[in-house]
């Protein structure tokens, strides 16, 4: 069964990696919600896609030069603010995995010091763009499960050499790049595949019927329609 990961919590619903997103997620039912992840000034950990606040500050500021206090004084879409992400393990733990992406230096030591602390090793797989950084995290805690992140293919073609050397537990790829070819290669390897970017019905049931293991979408509904009513309800 493909597992369902909500991008950012949940962002075709709900503004993306805030606490309503990922209430949000669990609410549709998802299996997982994927989040991003980068340090302050002070070196907290909060969960916020881009290296620069720009909309909410209408400015170019960086969240690396401000402190937790300054970042939480800015509002959001819909009057959310900048979760850290102990607030949101607060909100998933025991309720909905996580999917957490490293951004930035510094993350892969701040993440599994909360994945320690709150005893999620089993509730939590890692991905970053970054090698480097997952090897750091890999290293720090073997039993964390961690996934190359992949949107091109020359990228592609350097990350089957990764598999041991970080090591790999699974792929995280563009979801146009998946072929049947590449989910059966890394089977064999004894690896799984993610796709990301999966926000049309077809190319995620395309995706299912070759037997990918989980899909990443910001509209995990396409995938959990017997969920819709309930949703409604409560939102």
């Amino acid at each position: 069964m493909t597992i369902i990961v909500g991008h950012r919590g949940a962002c075709g619903y709900a503004p993306e990696n805030t606490l309503k997103s990922f209430r949000t997620a669990i609410d549709i039912g998802c299996d997982r919600a994927e989040l991003d992840v980068r340090m302050t000034k002070d070196n907290q950990i909060v969960v916020i896609h881009d290296e620069e606040v720009s909309k909410p500050t209408n400015g170019r500021v960086f969240v690396k030069d401000l402190t937790l206090a300054e970042l939480k004084e800015l509002s959001l879409d819909r009057g959310e603010k900048i979760p850290t992400l102990q607030e949101v393990i607060d909100v998933c733990k025991n309720k909905i995995n996580l999917q957490i992406e490293l951004k930035a230096d510094g993350t892969p030591a701040a993440v599994n010091q909360h994945i320690l602390r709150n005893k999620l090793e089993n509730q939590v797989v890692i991905t970053s763009f970054n090698d480097h950084w997952l090897k750091e995290i890999k290293n720090l805690n073997p039993n964390l499960k961690v996934g190359l992140l992949i949107h091109k293919d020359e990228a592609l073609n350097n990350a089957w050499t990764q598999v041991i050397s970080i090591p790999l537990d699974f792929f995280a790829l563009f979801h146009e790049l998946i072929t049947k070819e590449l989910i059966d290669k890394a089977h064999a390897l004894g690896k799984i595949v993610h796709g990301y970017a999966v926000n049309d019905k077809a190319a995620g049931d395309k995706l299912m019927s070759m037997g990918i293991d989980s899909i990443g979408t910001d509209y995990p509904k396409l995938f959990i329609p017997h969920k819709d009513f309930f949703c409604n309800i409560k939102s």
